[in-house]
């Protein structure tokens, strides 16, 4: 491959990289967490009220295996509620090679 030949020019390698974006991954919105004992949280029953620090009208977090991606805030679409993406979050790329590299190049 020459270096003006991206890694998407090549058909084989194309097919390989769209067929990467319909796997489906699973989004959570978080509103808030907390870190409790064991015990505590063993022992909750029904009617118990937890409290946390997180204000209430603050955004809430989609998250992506543990990895924030935007916040949001709650919207009603509907009977049903949704979220509406209120900031993409930046965070570092990290890359790691598909195929092995060689070692001086």
């Amino acid at each position: 491959m020459s270096q003006s030949e991206s890694v998407t020019d090549q058909p084989e390698r194309r097919d390989y990289w769209r067929s990467l974006l319909k796997i489906e991954a699973q989004l959570s919105v978080l509103l808030a967490e907390r870190t409790m004992p064991v015990e505590r949280i063993l022992n909750l029953v029904p009617g118990t009220m937890l409290q946390f620090d997180k204000v209430f009208d603050s955004p809430l977090t989609i998250e992506m295996d543990e990895h924030a991606l935007a916040e949001c805030e709650v919207v009603k679409v509907g009977d049903r509620f949704g979220v509406k993406i209120t900031q993409i979050l930046d965070r570092p790329e990290s890359w790691i090679p598909l195929t092995p590299t060689k070692k001086g190049a």
